[in-house]
């Protein structure tokens, strides 16, 4: 191998420099306070697609939508006013063996009581200031708790379970990544992410703050440290994060949200005559000869690796 075997994994102890592998992929690192210390975070698995709303579908038109409206009245014929309804004289009901309630119920005062005449409801319009029966606001067809107007039930709109978003890839990712990182002195936990899926991330220490701080610009935005290069360590880490077969080729998973670094790691990555190309935010890696020298450089597979991981 001469060379080869030199920047291979295998053959180079491990150092806390190699975690930079994981900050090639989608991995984040973070100052704390006033940068004495930072964590690194890796969100494993493509970002989950938002499912589309289906259209509500336009309501079919009714039969009483359909019917045709009713012509209106001509404007030039005048329109004849209803007949006016003669008021009750309290003198003619004087003769009857009627007691006061109902009297005042005939005048339109009172609702009549059960076994008199039924009210029309013309009587309570005759005359001003009889309070109307239906309280206010309440619609006088279909009051509140009317077993004649049922409630329309709407459909109301739920949040879905929020089940991380974990496969069997992903989740021996995250058992790789946490050992990878124990490994080099920087224990790790297992989480999940707002969007469900799994996340790996350290505690806020003092050893990563110098890293933090190389891979963080003034803004506080993810860089790539000038004159970097990568070598079998960082190649391996950053194929346990995010690596794997594509159709004839192998393929490098970028982080989605810092695509102006893609130009650097495809640098860094030519530099080890790799030849790799972007494509579709990963660095793709095509050709026998090539595929066989990222192998080298990675070292052998760990022990139950995951089926399309790992380029052999």
């Amino acid at each position: 191998m001469g060379q080869l075997s030199f920047w291979s994994a295998d053959a180079r102890p491990r150092a806390l420099g190699d975690l930079e592998g994981l900050l090639c992929g989608p991995g984040r690192v973070e100052l704390f306070g006033r940068g004495s210390a930072a964590r690194i975070t890796v969100v494993l698995g493509p970002p989950p697609v938002p499912e589309e709303d289906d259209p509500e579908p336009e309501p079919e038109p009714g039969p009483e939508s359909r019917a045709e409206p009713e012509p209106e009245p001509d404007a030039a014929e005048p329109i004849e006013p209803a007949d006016p309804v003669d008021p009750v004289d309290p003198d003619e009901l004087a003769f009857l063996d009627l007691d006061p309630d109902e009297i005042a119920a005939r005048l339109g005062m009172l609702p009549a009581r059960a076994g008199g005449f039924p009210d029309d409801g013309r009587q309570r319009g005759r005359h001003a200031g009889v309070a109307d029966a239906v309280p206010a606001g309440v619609s006088g067809e279909r009051g509140c708790g009317d077993p004649g107007a049922p409630r329309q039930e709407r459909p109301v709109a739920r949040t879905p379970a929020s089940d991380p978003v974990v496969d069997e890839v992903t989740g021996w990712r995250a058992r790789a990544v946490c050992c990878a990182l124990r490994a080099r002195g920087v224990p790790a936990e297992v989480g999940h992410a707002e969007d469900g899926r799994a996340r790996v991330r350290t505690a806020f220490r003092t050893d990563l703050a110098d890293l933090a701080r190389a891979w963080t610009d003034g803004g506080g935005m993810k860089t790539v440290p000038g004159g970097f290069e990568l070598d079998g360590p960082r190649l391996r880490l950053w194929v346990l994060a995010a690596g794997g077969h594509h159709g004839p080729g192998y393929a490098l998973g970028l982080d989605p949200e810092t695509r102006t670094l893609d130009d650097r790691l495809l640098t860094a990555s030519r530099q080890l005559g790799l030849g790799a190309r972007l494509v579709h935010g990963s660095l793709r890696i095509a050709g026998a000869r090539r595929l066989r020298r990222l192998g080298e450089l990675v070292g052998c597979p760990p022990r139950e690796v995951a089926a399309g991981v790992w380029p052999v």
